[in-house]
């Protein structure tokens, strides 16, 4: 009986773990949408308050996407991609670049054009470019593995993580789920 007691428990465990993947799944496709570019002054961009407001973001993530660009804004090393537009001025060329990536025309190189959480174009007076960053905010699904050692006895595990979800299952013999877990992601920093 105390066997049959177990793989309930393994089966409602693993049950559970499907369930929160489906569901995460179609949380995660419902959410798919093409985020559009938006243009901001160059100065915008080192302003965390300016970034939360017009990337529609939190604070902490504003906080680190200012910190990333102003990285970028002051390193030495090239561009990864140069092309260019005709414009009347950087503002316009600004808006262009914007308007050419929503569109997805073919004259924008493939890095530009690529999917990203959000898309920040700025015209660069000093240097006299427009400048395009992708922000990618999250990878929301994650392949895990581990070792769980319990009862002088060491598990294998692998798992699933779905945004702030986290499903695991381990084995001893690779042969029969043995133990499994679920978790979820109370703060993140």
């Amino acid at each position: 009986m105390e066997q049959e007691t177990k793989w309930r428990i393994i089966l409602a465990i693993a049950g559970a773990c499907v369930l929160c993947i489906i569901g995460g799944l179609i949380y995660g496709c419902g959410r798919e949408k093409k985020e559009e570019p938006k243009v901001l002054d160059y100065q915008q961009t080192t302003d965390p308050a300016a970034i939360q407001k017009k990337l529609d973001v939190n604070q902490g993530t504003a906080r680190e996407i200012t910190r990333e660009i102003y990285h970028v804004q002051q390193s030495d090393s090239p561009p990864a991609i140069t092309y260019y537009v005709q414009a009347p001025d950087l503002t316009s060329g600004a808006e262009k670049v914007a308007q050419d990536i929503k569109t997805e025309q073919p004259s924008v190189p493939a890095a530009a054009r690529e999917k990203a959480d959000r898309t920040v174009v700025t015209a660069n007076q000093e240097h006299q470019k427009v400048d395009v960053y992708k922000v990618n905010l999250r990878k929301p699904h994650k392949i895990k593995a581990g070792v769980m050692y319990a009862g002088d006895r060491a598990y294998y595990g692998v798992g699933y993580q779905q945004g702030k979800w986290e499903g695991m299952v381990y084995t001893r013999t690779g042969k029969k789920i043995e133990a499994g877990s679920i978790t979820y992601t109370i703060k993140e920093w």
